[in-house]
């Protein structure tokens, strides 16, 4: 499993995001808390953590993920 940090600042952004990586068959999760957890493949879902947060991308994956945080990579942030 890979996990990175990711934000969107408008839907916009987050319709982009959610095309990108329905493109991979990996499973993948957007963390707003411990509590709070969407698919991260879900538009309607990401919009529901709000915008402007700091989410946990939380890719699951037995091989490397680096193809797909490359394909995102205008949304990690350090």
């Amino acid at each position: 499993m890979d996990q990175v940090k990711v934000q969107f600042r408008t839907p916009e952004e987050v319709m982009d995001f959610t095309n990108v990586v329905s493109r991979y068959e990996c499973d993948m999760d957007l963390k707003k808390s411990s509590k709070k957890v969407v698919d991260a493949k879900s538009l309607l879902g990401i919009l529901a953590l709000g915008l402007e947060n700091v989410l946990e991308l939380c890719i699951y994956s037995d091989e490397s993920c680096e193809e797909v945080v490359k394909a995102i990579s205008r949304y990690v942030i350090a």
